[in-house]
């Protein structure tokens, strides 16, 4: 069921548990006081049994990030709250315990977790933390709702009904769901292949971010995988984002002045297979929002990199200073590595290839911004943090930057465990750096591995009680 169409006493939902009163978040605790999540897990029950697993599990983790990132005790209340009260009941049903399976594993993740959270690597020592997930019906991936159809949308209409984010917009919302998502009847005749798999898009094609920025304020951002109109159509993803771009009010196309980028996209095709994956726009009003192409090829150079920051020679990179394009080149060549080939083999490896995503906003120019998915080059995500280290311990402004650091390891050894980020490679999905005028805005991208640990604790399970019973056949 939606979030919007359930009433407030209907006892699936999230509710204040009546023999405990919750803490004023204002009121400094003392050392004795409950942390904002013991609290909130305190003062709310959740009487649907999938809600109560996905606090437990992924609201810690939230929780953690918040606290070592520098969040205060209210602004951890504000964020867990929301969290608790409109997202957990849209994260779908719990894995089951038998199988350790959903009925719609999230593509969106490496093990199908519908969430992932990221820490971006503020300048002042402190970290921003955000949220993304795909929103999942009760009945996605049953014949009634094979699609996982309705629930992004039914998600963002309980916002704004609600006014939960002030400034929410959906005229672009409304006009890009047209234009880059098939239609009800045409998502029926998509059938999917490992390539629109890998893309990670769902089949209903999207998912949402709320992004916690304690300056700007929550911005929702929605995410749309063009791989199915592609499909539809038989035409590629950027056909569709350039089709559904153009067709946007003549003022605010020409506003954004989109056409280099889109020049350069079809170009970069065919120099580098660079591939359109996602489409991105802020749900604000179309003068404020910013739209984001998100791209990758299988090149691993710093002549694709370049080529991609400027555009193939169209935009000048004079506004950033030479420290700050020397951060870029390091940040690139320290997780990519020295021993890396220069195309990707075919493969997994191809389809992990770096890339880059493309912000276009009235009156700016088009950015470009570097992704890299660590598991094509790193053995372990105790690696990836290692590489981190490495990275922030040769910056000039490392005395700020090594705080973060030391807390950010805290943080994963406190979710994870040391044994778990040594044997894992994908809970860094994600590493992520953008030019700024003197230095990188660096933004790591973190898959819960949800599933992943419910999986492996119940192996331990079935391993421990076959073990047991060997020894009660001994006896």
């Amino acid at each position: 069921m939606a979030p919007h169409a359930e009433a407030p006493n209907n006892p699936t939902t999230p509710q204040l548990n009546p023999s405990t009163r919750p803490s004023r978040p204002h009121q400094k605790p003392n050392s004795t006081s409950k942390t904002p999540f013991q609290t909130i897990s305190s003062t709310l029950t959740f009487p649907n049994p999938s809600h109560a697993f996905w606090w437990a599990k992924t609201g810690s983790q939230l929780a953690t990030l918040l606290t070592h990132a520098g969040y205060s005790q209210s602004d951890q209340y504000n964020e867990l709250l929301f969290y608790a009260l409109h997202i957990i009941p849209s994260l779908g049903p719990a894995p089951s315990p038998t199988t350790g399976l959903l009925p719609w594993k999230s593509p969106q993740t490496p093990d199908g977790t519908p969430l992932d959270l990221s820490w971006e690597w503020g300048l002042n020592g402190k970290g921003v933390i955000r949220t993304s997930f795909e929103p999942i019906g009760p009945l996605a991936g049953t014949p009634a709702d094979p699609f996982n159809s309705e629930e992004t949308d039914n998600w963002i209409r309980h916002l704004d009904t609600q006014g939960l984010v002030a400034g929410l917009d959906l005229e672009w919302y409304t006009h890009f769901r047209t234009h880059v998502l098939p239609s009800a009847l045409d998502r029926r005749r998509v059938e999917m292949d490992d390539k629109l798999n890998f893309e990670l898009a769902p089949v209903a094609g999207t998912f949402v971010t709320r992004d916690v920025d304690l300056v700007k304020g929550p911005i929702v951002k929605m995410y749309i995988f063009p791989g199915l109109r592609a499909q539809q159509l038989g035409v590629t993803n950027l056909d569709v984002v350039d089709a559904a771009i153009r067709k946007l009010p003549k003022e605010q196309y020409d506003a954004m002045s989109p056409g280099p980028l889109l020049e350069y996209l079809r170009e970069a095709a065919g120099k580098w297979r660079m591939d359109v994956g996602i489409f991105s726009f802020d749900l604000v009003e179309p003068g404020s929002s910013r739209i984001k192409i998100y791209t990758r090829a299988p090149h691993t150079t710093v002549e694709y990199l370049m080529d991609a920051l400027t555009l193939g020679g169209r935009y000048s990179l004079s506004m950033y200073s030479e420290e700050a394009i020397a951060d870029l080149k390091d940040f690139w060549r320290i997780f990519i590595g020295d021993d890396a080939p220069g195309v990707l083999p075919g493969g997994g490896k191809e389809r992990a290839g770096p890339g880059f995503y493309f912000t276009v906003k009235a009156g700016k120019p088009a950015t470009p911004k570097v992704y890299i998915s660590p598991a094509s080059f790193c053995e372990s995500d105790a690696e990836v943090v290692r590489r981190l280290r490495r990275y922030f311990e040769s910056r000039r402004d490392k005395g700020k930057m090594l705080g973060q650091m030391e807390r950010y390891e805290r943080a994963l050894e406190e979710i994870y465990g040391s044994e778990f980020l040594e044997s894992q490679c994908d809970i860094h999905f994600y590493v992520s750096c953008a030019l700024q005028l003197n230095q990188l805005r660096v933004v790591t991208y973190l898959c819960p591995q949800t599933l992943s640990r419910e999986n492996q604790a119940r192996k331990k399970r079935l391993l421990e009680a076959r073990s047991v019973e060997g020894i009660v056949e001994e006896v």
